[in-house]
């Protein structure tokens, strides 16, 4: 019976064993399998967040980042808060500095032809921007500063001259009636008013100016981004302003490409300056038809292309016009140079004090005009070809008869 019995407590010991280590074994895998799953998801979390949170970047690349993607242009929103109309200080010198650089994406400046960058842009299919301003901060500040002078000198004119109006019919110098005295005092008001008025008209003018600047505009092509075109093919122009008061909702404007167009004399490619517009103007006028109030357009800002899409843009002329026009300091040495060989010229015909002589030879011709207009008749003016031919046949009149055949 001993023997049975230590056979069978060895066998339930060998059970229990055998399940308490393989009891063991199975959760101490679970364990170790759980373990090695939490650090695999643990490296996976860390590969995930570091590209998105950047762990260990230091706040001065990260500033610099956000510093970069903030003059990116369009990738900013344009508040319309005070803030954002007046420079944080008076030094005006960091407010001129150029703040916004080139757009990803947009053709280089000055490197291609304007065909291919035309090209480019009208087979957009999505809105594209293609200007964006610097901050007008300056604008507001002097546009500000214009008109409380303006109105400041308004109303102190209109003070003066009502002073002045009322003394004169309270004195009443030149004795006159009441209905002469009232009369007198109605026409000085009248023209102390007129006065006044124009340099009020100028300060709201200078008011009103800001809500002219363009700040950003969008080239809107005849294809959507689904690929259906407008029927009639037309492209459009959109663009922000300035609201009148801050704190207002931005004005945006559409308009048919086409409709706004710069002057007919203006050239906003100058071929100066990263994208070719800067020019001694710090502007140029974009004008509506049928509208003689402009927009406004700042040469110092981000230019899709170069100035040359923008002379194609805004005018009616070809490409093949726009691309073989000159710069504006061409014309202008052109100019130059015509007046100076002038000047060469009247140097040569009229000897010392050559200025002297053109203007009293104007006087002159001018006098001659005036007799014509009082006397009333036409005397031919004799060109300077005809006289010498004339003279000549008069050599030749005076000649013998033999020395003429």
């Amino acid at each position: 019976m001993a023997s049975l019995k230590s056979s069978f407590s060895a066998q339930r010991l060998s059970k229990v064993s055998f399940s308490t280590s393989s009891k063991t074994l199975f959760f101490g895998s679970k364990f170790y399998y759980n373990k090695e799953s939490k650090n695999l998801r643990k490296e996976e979390d860390k590969e995930i967040l570091v590209p998105h949170q950047g762990t260990e970047i230091p706040a001065e690349v990260y500033e610099k980042k956000q510093v970069i993607s903030r003059r990116i242009p369009g990738e900013t929103s344009q508040e319309n808060d005070l803030k954002s109309r007046f420079p944080a200080s008076l030094n005006f010198e960091k407010e001129a500095v150029p703040t916004l650089l080139p757009r990803p994406g947009v053709p280089a400046p000055n490197k291609y032809p304007l065909a291919r960058l035309y090209d480019a842009l009208t087979k957009k299919t999505e809105p594209e921007l293609i200007y964006e301003a610097e901050p007008h901060k300056l604008y507001f500040v002097f546009c500000y500063a214009f008109a409380m002078l303006f109105i400041l000198y308004g109303l102190n004119a209109f003070n003066i001259g009502y002073g002045l109006a009322w003394g004169m019919y309270e004195g009443n110098e030149m004795k006159m009636n009441e209905t002469q005295l009232t009369m007198q005092l109605v026409m000085h008001l009248a023209i102390v008013t007129t006065l006044a008025s124009m340099p009020l008209l100028a300060g709201l003018a200078f008011i009103l100016a800001p809500s002219r600047l363009i700040r950003r505009i969008w080239y809107l092509p005849p294809v959507s981004p689904t690929g259906i075109s407008r029927p009639d093919g037309q492209a459009f122009v959109r663009f922000t302003t300035h609201p009148l008061l801050p704190n207002r909702p931005t004005p945006v404007h559409t308009f048919p490409l086409g409709v706004l167009q710069k002057s007919i004399t203006a050239k906003i490619y100058s071929g100066k300056g990263f994208y070719g517009t800067n020019d001694s103007s710090f502007f140029f006028f974009l004008r509506e038809e049928g509208n003689k109030i402009p927009f406004i357009v700042d040469r110092k800002g981000f230019f899709w292309g170069d100035g040359r899409v923008f002379d194609l843009l805004f005018s009616n002329d070809s490409i093949e016009k726009v691309e073989s026009a000159k710069k504006i300091d061409e014309v202008y040495g052109d100019l130059i140079r015509e007046r100076k060989n002038k000047e060469m010229q009247m140097r040569k015909e009229l000897g010392f004090g050559w200025r002297t002589k053109a203007k009293a030879k104007l006087m002159k011709e001018d006098i001659e005009k005036l007799k014509q207009i009082v006397t009333g008749t036409s005397v031919p003016v004799v060109k300077a070809d005809e006289k010498a031919d004339s003279g000549k046949e008069q050599e030749h009149s005076k000649l013998p008869k033999e020395k003429r055949d």
